[in-house]
């Protein structure tokens, strides 16, 4: 019984297998192992034409000779292919011919493509094909345009994207306002938007996201005009990044958010963009009133406090962790940030002090901690120190306030 029971070490189970299955395995191997794996017998040729996951990289030559070479290659790639794409993916470089990397991508797109990434460098890119914005399959959307400053996004009449549940846009800029509004409200089930742009100068006005089903979104506008306004309104959001700060911001229904990141970014000394970048700051705030959990990372000093004497409640917060540029003063701002968190439970602190202000004394708190922060919160960590001896002092002394204030309730 024991030896009818035993397998021949000579038995290939891997070739037992349906060329479907084979397929799909080896979809997720590099496409030039799978060519090669092809050349063996008809038989892995023919499985090799059924592999589901595409992914082309030439992201790092730089002569044209290779990139005629590339070009060929997945030329004859999508010849031999012949079921439908999972996934297709495409680093090119800058001597990869435009018409191509559109015919690549049209294939991909009569294919059923789900997932589409595509990071481009190509030197004169005309543009992405309109089948793109209505393609009924597609699940997720990545598009990187390291040439940014030469594309805007050019959309169809229309735009329709029923299956999009993932959207990253880096490297590119939208022609007007209405733009940004139409390709995201076509989205009707999209949960996740990444959009990163830097340009100069920004062509629109108003950065409008207004997604009923948006769970994720992370804007990271960078820009030499700050006056553009930030539109959001999305019943489902649950995660919220930003970096920079916009002329003003405009947020609706934002009930359901449970965690943002914050990056104020660089603050001028002007008096008029400081005026706007508080206030900006300060519409945030009160937009995100129900988060539990903050990550913040700002300059903390009197510049933190002009033209701004009311930082907005959020009532609901318990986690908030600071990763900051301590500037001159503070050791006042910090009591005042913390007195609109009624039910933080834990601090988590990252100092940074830039070295031009060692010499600079710091002065005792000219405003009291709140005094729920004694019985509320719960946790206090300092993560990272780069300053003078004496800011350390201060906030060591703060922590040994919370310390013996919490041994005190505990013997009573």
């Amino acid at each position: 019984m024991a030896k009818r029971l035993r397998v021949s070490k000579q038995v290939d189970r891997f070739s037992c297998l349906p060329d479907e299955l084979l397929g799909h395995i080896i979809s997720f191997l590099p496409v030039n192992d799978v060519v090669r794996a092809s050349s063996l017998s008809t038989r892995w040729s023919k499985v090799f034409s059924l592999i589901s996951n595409l992914d082309f990289q030439y992201y790092y030559k730089t002569q044209k000779s290779e990139s005629d070479s590339f070009m060929d290659f997945v030329d004859r790639v999508l010849q031999s292919h012949t079921d439908d794409v999972d996934r297709f993916r495409l680093m090119s470089g800058k001597f990869i011919n435009s018409n191509k990397v559109n015919e690549w991508i049209r294939y991909a797109l009569q294919n059923n493509v789900k997932d589409l990434d595509l990071r481009l460098i190509c030197e004169e890119f005309k543009g992405l094909p309109d089948g793109v914005f209505t393609c009924t399959t597609l699940v997720s959307l990545k598009l990187d345009l390291l040439n940014k400053w030469k594309y805007a996004l050019k959309l169809p009449v229309k735009v329709c994207l029923p299956s999009l549940k993932v959207l990253h846009l880096s490297g590119i800029e939208f022609l007007d306002d209405d733009s940004s509004r139409r390709l995201f409200s076509s989205c009707s089930v999209l949960e996740e938007l990444v959009v990163k742009m830097r340009f100069f100068v920004l062509r629109q006005g108003k950065f409008n996201v207004c997604c009923p089903s948006l769970k994720k979104l992370t804007i990271d506008i960078a820009c030499d005009s700050f006056d553009y306004e930030i539109v959001i309104d999305a019943p489902s959001l649950v995660y919220f990044s930003c970096r920079y700060l916009p002329r003003s911001f405009l947020m609706k229904n934002l009930n359901s958010l449970v965690e943002a990141d914050i990056d104020f970014g660089l603050v001028s000394d002007s008096g008029d963009f400081l005026f706007r970048h508080n206030a900006a700051g300060t519409d945030l705030l009160r937009g995100i009133s129900n988060v539990q959990t903050l990550h913040l990372s700002a300059i903390f000093g009197e510049v933190f406090l002009k033209h701004s004497t009311v930082v907005p409640v959020l009532p609901k917060l318990t986690y908030l962790d600071i990763d900051g540029n301590f500037l001159v003063g503070w050791e006042r701002a910090l009591p005042r940030l913390l007195a609109s968190f009624p039910c933080i439970e834990a601090l988590v602190l990252k100092v940074k002090q830039p070295s031009s202000r060692d010499n600079i004394d710091v002065k005792l708190p000219s405003e009291t901690f709140p005094s729920f922060l004694w019985s509320k919160l719960k946790k206090l960590t300092i993560l990272s120190f780069k300053g003078k001896r004496m800011s350390y002092i201060w906030l060591s002394t703060f922590w040994i306030m919370l310390k013996c204030w919490r041994m005190s309730q505990y013997k009573l």
